[in-house]
């Protein structure tokens, strides 16, 4: 038999390599975040200090906490996490995200617990390390932890975490102005912590310098009709599912600012198509297709989630950072029908985006095609009830005028520049929507009862009201009829 030996790896080399894992600041922002949902956490405060001396970033969480021995432990590399059972809001795999994703941007990170109204703290300071090049952690004092950025904050809680990242080595080394790229990093990590923790936003308050993240969709599915959701598929693997579901986006030209802001203002919605991969609800990969599918201007509102539940990790090659993963060849023949159902209603919805604008009842216009000569005509609809009102009450001659008027109308539309503004991005054709508020409409259907003749009002109102242009009063007809009938 082979005779064996115990070898410890030097300190200074492998350190040296786990910083060079590959985290962004944003990812490693995340991967920290993760430690405090299995924890219960219900609060995650991000609190960042650019200016001074010591600038830090802190992550303060009101989670169960962690004792002595196991605040040990959780500062070892790769951690013992045997007892540990996977579950639905477990986020942590190799037991190496805290270490990792600290030192991938500082040299110096510390972690306070409290549990049973006893706080610890242990520090990981990397200069120590490299100067002896041993695996030294340091156990800080009670006077020493009293000095700790917001510790204080902790000490409120019940129970809780507190992470503080401090001598941020490689940001001074590539920034010009350090204060200017650490405070622009901050930026860009709250935003890619809005993305990736979005499904958490009901249960889990996480707050960047005592302000609650934005609550996004990358979906949104409350935009219904306009958006559209495919068949939900679940796929067995090992008697473990994973949930597929595609989703189409709105044309983009009708989506509304509040629309934007879930997305999280994207400038192009081009490079967001793809497969949304979560894990335990926690969003690891996003904007590509996974070679199943050719990113493209017809593909852009395709999106199709796909959720995973941790005990699958090692069919999709999860890397240690949480931020990649592949489709295991078991599923990519399964997965094809969901990728051909949101591309299809995507090309859907670039080619023919006024599809749904033509479903309205009583609408001002109307689209009439022949297809023998391939040709179509937009006219002003005659009897939408204004229209028909307008007629009824005008004199003779005025009835000829109007009319002239709206053949002007539809001969003189600007056919290339609604076009080239449809298909520009950066430009949203506003609607009676975007311009007028419901006060307004409303004004304006008490003019037009005032105005006609001693016809029946209330049927006129209800015509009018089902119309496309008052479509947005709809819900509240009743009440606005008793405002302007003064019935009841």
């Amino acid at each position: 038999m082979a005779r064996r030996i115990t070898k410890e790896p030097p300190a200074k080399t492998l350190i040296t390599g786990i910083r060079a894992i590959g985290y962004s600041f944003s990812t490693a922002v995340a991967d920290i975040i993760d430690n405090c949902i299995p924890a219960k956490a219900t609060r995650v405060d991000v609190i960042t200090e650019a200016s001074g001396d010591n600038p830090y970033v802190g992550f303060l969480d009101n989670g169960f906490g962690m004792s002595y021995d196991e605040l040990e432990n959780a500062m070892l590399m790769g951690s013992n996490r045997e007892g540990r059972a996977d579950c639905e809001i477990e986020l942590g795999r190799f037991g190496l995200g805290l270490k990792a994703a600290s030192l991938s941007q500082c040299r110096v990170f510390m972690v306070a617990s409290k549990l049973a109204g006893s706080i610890n703290a242990i520090a990981f300071d990397l200069n120590l390390i490299e100067d002896e090049d041993e695996w030294l952690l340091c156990v800080l004092s009670d006077e020493e932890i009293l000095e700790l950025p917001n510790i204080d904050k902790l000490r409120e809680y019940e129970s809780g975490t507190l992470v503080i990242w401090q001598d941020f080595d490689k940001i001074e080394g590539h920034s010009k102005r350090f204060e200017d790229t650490f405070r622009n990093m901050v930026a860009e990590a709250k935003k890619h912590v809005e993305l990736v923790f979005h499904r958490f936003y009901s249960t889990h308050e996480i707050y960047f310098n005592f302000r609650r993240i934005e609550q996004r969709d990358p979906f949104l599915r409350g935009s219904a009709p306009r958006q559209q959701t495919g068949h939900t598929e679940h796929l067995k693997v090992k008697d473990h599912y994973i949930v597929v579901t595609p989703y189409t986006l709105p044309f983009w030209n009708t989506i509304t600012d509040d629309e934007k802001a879930l997305l999280g203002y994207p400038k192009s919605i081009h490079d967001d198509q793809g497969f949304y991969l979560y894990r335990n609800k926690r969003l690891i990969s996003w904007g590509s297709w996974f070679r199943m599918g050719l990113k493209s201007e017809q593909n852009k509102l395709a999106r199709i989630q796909v959720d995973v539940p941790s005990i699958l990790d090692s069919i999709w090659m999860l890397d240690v950072k949480k931020s990649s993963a592949r489709i295991p060849d078991v599923i990519r023949e399964e997965l094809r029908a969901s990728v051909r159902d949101s591309s299809v209603r995507s090309k859907k919805t670039v080619r023919f985006p006024g599809i749904r604008e033509q479903l309205v009842e009583n609408p001002v216009w109307v689209r009439t095609v022949n297809m023998n000569e391939k040709t179509a005509l937009y006219s002003i609809n005659r009897d939408n009830p204004l229209v028909v009102e307008l007629f009824g009450n005008a004199g003779k001659g005025e009835a000829r005028l109007l009319e002239i008027l709206l053949s002007q109308i539809e001969t003189s539309l600007p056919k290339h520049s609604l076009w080239n503004d449809h298909i520009d991005n950066d430009v949203k054709i506003s609607d009676r929507g975007n311009i007028l508020d419901a006060e307004q409409l409303i004004g304006e259907l008490s003019d037009i009862l005032l105005m006609t003749g001693p016809s029946d009002k209330a049927d006129l109102l209800g015509k009018l009201l089902s119309s496309e242009a008052y479509s947005a009063l709809r819900e509240n007809g009743e009440c606005i009829s008793r405002r302007l009938l003064g019935d009841g």
